[in-house]
């Protein structure tokens, strides 16, 4: 396997993403949702090894590569957050 991933973080509208269902969440995603919309996180340490798996399938540990990915799942409206205030966020809750 080559270089390990990343922790890459985004958000995605809550009211465009009519066909994402939250019951087939993958394990390397987490997901929560507040007033922002949908807060989605990866999580490398499960996708590593989906990749090898042959579970998750990337060319590259992208921020477009993620989106796209994302999108396959129905949400819709995905921008790349920076993860430090994603995760500040939840200090406050």
């Amino acid at each position: 396997m080559g270089q390990q991933s990343r922790i890459h973080c985004f958000r995605a509208n809550y009211d465009l993403s009519t066909e994402f269902d939250r019951t087939k969440l993958p394990e390397w995603l987490s997901v929560d949702e507040n007033w922002q919309g949908y807060n989605i996180s990866t999580l490398p340490w499960i996708a590593d090894v989906a990749k090898v798996l042959g579970l998750l399938h990337f060319e590259e540990d992208t921020p477009e590569a993620w989106i796209d990915y994302l999108e396959s799942l129905g949400l819709r409206g995905i921008e790349s957050v920076c993860c430090e205030v994603m995760f500040e966020d939840k200090l406050y809750c």
